[in-house]
């Protein structure tokens, strides 16, 4: 049988163009493993091949309130990577820490590369400790910012915030610098006041107080992004009641009582007291308490978590200073969070003009 010559020429060409096709693809996969980055480029990278990673091993993410982690090793041995290496020259080694809190996935690349490491947040805020004047303290297992004029500013999306303090495990307490609409406390009947003056319990039998649903509906709104949920861990709020005649600012009062697992809590009233360095802050009654005091210049009014003892309707608000109110009464709600250990700095001094800015 004779063969077309024609057909013969196609069927030449049409493999030829498959080969030339095939080459290309394999030069294309090749640049692209032996690609080098920038930091930024590959902090990238090392996240989308995690998320993939995790897409089809979802066995192998977290439970709650856990943390598991990738070696960059991984990525390289698996294929993904033909090796981790800057633009630079530096070569990279590390690991993707990857935190679950409340079923939102934060991927935080721990990375070394040569004299270049992912800086923690943490570690960057207790790089200034002091001892005298206005910052960072220690105090006991933890650290507190006191004075007025601090750089604990943070920013996270479109919001601003300040820094409270590190707790004992590492998170990062925060705080709105500015409140969001204005709220009672609690409105309910009060059989003592034959009124609806509200009843200030933060929770009793299982019932919310309006504050405590106004901040469970502030996490489960649209108020953040999934990805700045993915920063806020759970914490245990402490709802002790408080005399306006107590002296003791260590937290021992408020934390006489707690709620734990909560996403989303308020300052406490000796979290106020703290944060001032005169040293005539003796109390809620004391007007000294506003002096050296960055919580006495937030941009607006908000409650605190903290009830009055002595009542059964009453509650303590800041708004420069600490007042007993009327829980029935009306003040915004400036959210304390807490993030995750894992929260990686980026930029900033912490200044109004140059907040911290997390990765």
């Amino acid at each position: 049988m004779k063969i077309d010559q024609k057909l013969l020429k196609t069927m030449g060409f049409a493999l030829g163009c498959i080969i030339i096709f095939i080459i290309i693809i394999a030069l294309i996969s090749s640049c692209i493993r032996n690609k080098k980055y920038t930091y930024e480029e590959l902090e990238a990278k090392l996240i989308n091949l995690s998320k993939n990673y995790y897409d089809s091993n979802k066995e192998s993410l977290p439970k709650d309130g856990e943390n598991t982690s990738l070696k960059t090793e991984y990525f390289i041995t698996n294929g993904n990577l033909k090796h981790l290496t800057l633009t630079t020259g530096e070569t990279c080694f590390g690991e993707i820490i990857v935190s679950n809190s409340n079923g939102y996935y934060l991927y935080s690349p721990i990375l070394t590369c040569g004299d270049i490491k992912t800086i923690n947040l943490t570690d960057k805020l207790k790089e200034d400790v002091t001892t005298t004047g206005e910052g960072l303290y220690n105090y006991g297992s933890s650290y507190i910012y006191r004075g007025e004029n601090i750089n604990n500013y943070l920013l996270i999306g479109e919001g601003l915030y300040r820094i409270i303090k590190i707790n004992h495990n590492d998170e990062i307490r925060i705080i709105e610098n500015k409140r969001s609409e204005s709220t009672s406390w609690d409105n309910r009947y009060n059989i003592d006041k034959n009124s609806n003056e509200g009843i200030n319990d933060f929770i009793s039998n299982n019932i919310n107080s309006r504050i405590k649903s106004k901040l469970e509906e502030s996490y489960d709104g649209d108020k953040f992004t999934d990805e700045e949920k993915a920063y806020f861990v759970k914490q245990d709020l402490c709802i002790g009641k408080r005399s306006i005649k107590d002296n003791v600012d260590d937290g021992s009062i408020e934390c006489s009582a707690t709620i734990e697992n909560q996403m989303f809590g308020l300052i406490t009233v000796n979290e106020y007291l703290q944060a001032s360095l005169d040293a005539n802050c003796l109390n809620i009654t004391s007007p000294s308490c506003t002096n050296y005091n960055y919580l006495a210049k937030l941009e607006s009014s908000t409650w605190t978590l903290t009830a009055d003892k002595d009542t059964s309707y009453k509650a303590y608000r800041l708004d420069y200073s600490i007042s007993l109110t009327n829980t029935s009464n009306s003040s915004g709600v400036a959210i304390v969070a807490h993030l995750n250990k894992n929260t990686l700095y980026q930029s900033g001094t912490g200044t109004l003009n140059d907040p911290y800015i997390i990765k």
